[in-house]
């Protein structure tokens, strides 16, 4: 993708503002406060229903179940990993998290995505049914990310975006934004 197409991309989605944020508090050690900051401004659809009784503690125990299971993806990246290798692991990441209400199915990918910016790439409602995912389960989200590599193979990391990141701009960009449209 070219900076023009992103500088473009960044103007029209105003929260795009939000992600740099994201990352500098996870990278300074607020990696809690990141992702509750990410579910209230990119996932409110779903947390603004669960917030007032949001089981913070539970919530802790399964972002730090869910590091621990992915541990072994520390040093893996979007264009190389093998997600068959890995399948087991991220199905059972994406269940932990989609199950929890306030985070479903769109924010289980948004935080493996904040947790892991270099693997996990971001859906929503409107993306996953336009690639046909129409469960939104750990089977169609681990479907999701081979289809992605696969499709965007050619992209790559920016100074400041992953390649996961900006295959999630242009899916958002082409997709949910022309579906918002509507």
């Amino acid at each position: 993708m070219k900076k023009a197409k992103l500088k473009k991309f960044t103007t029209k989605e105003l929260r795009w503002g939000f992600y740099p944020m994201f990352l500098k508090l996870k990278n300074k050690g607020f990696e809690i406060e990141a992702l509750l900051l990410m579910l209230a401004t990119w996932n409110f659809a779903s947390f603004r229903y669960a917030v007032r009784g949001f089981n913070l503690d539970e919530f802790i125990k399964i972002i730090k179940k869910v590091r621990s299971i992915l541990k072994l993806l520390q040093k893996e990246d979007f264009k190389n990993i093998n997600f068959d290798k890995y399948s087991k692991e991220i199905k059972k990441s994406f269940k932990l998290l989609s199950g929890m209400k306030g985070i479903q199915k769109t924010g289980a990918s948004k935080v493996l995505h904040i947790l892991f910016p270099k693997i996990f790439v971001m859906w929503d409602g409107y993306i996953r049914s336009y690639y046909g995912f129409k469960k939104g389960d750990e089977n169609d989200y681990l479907n999701f990310l081979k289809l992605m590599q696969q499709k965007f193979f050619y992209v790559k990391d920016l100074k400041e975006r992953t390649t996961a990141k900006l295959i999630d701009e242009h899916n958002y960009k082409t997709i949910t934004m022309l579906a918002l449209k509507k």
